[in-house]
């Protein structure tokens, strides 16, 4: 009889800096100024949050480390977009969000 040890999956908490939740709002309305559709800029904030919540509160070491930006960061991209993070034992925050080819 073959036993094998199943690892089990925790969830971490995933939370918003006031930092990164004004980036989440300007990026939407960034999108909104350029289609005029509320539809489609709430679509992509929607995507990108359920990407990040989604991806870091399974897997927190999916973005690569990050101490260029800050001590104890890690960066993950989405769709062009910079998401720097921080774990720690009880949460994710996300410090910020930007565009890559921005300064």
């Amino acid at each position: 009889m073959h036993l094998s040890r199943q690892r089990k999956h925790t969830v971490i908490e995933v939370v918003f800096s006031k930092k990164a939740t004004v980036n989440l709002i300007d990026q939407a309305l960034y999108i909104f100024d350029r289609t005029q559709s509320i539809e489609l800029s709430d679509k992509y904030l929607d995507d990108m949050k359920e990407f990040i919540i989604t991806i870091l509160s399974a897997f927190p070491k999916a973005g690569r480390p990050s101490e260029d930006l800050a001590t104890n960061t890690r960066k993950l991209v989405y769709h062009g977009y910079s998401i720097i993070y921080r774990i720690s034992e009880d949460q994710i925050e996300i410090l910020t969000l930007y565009k890559e080819n921005l300064p």
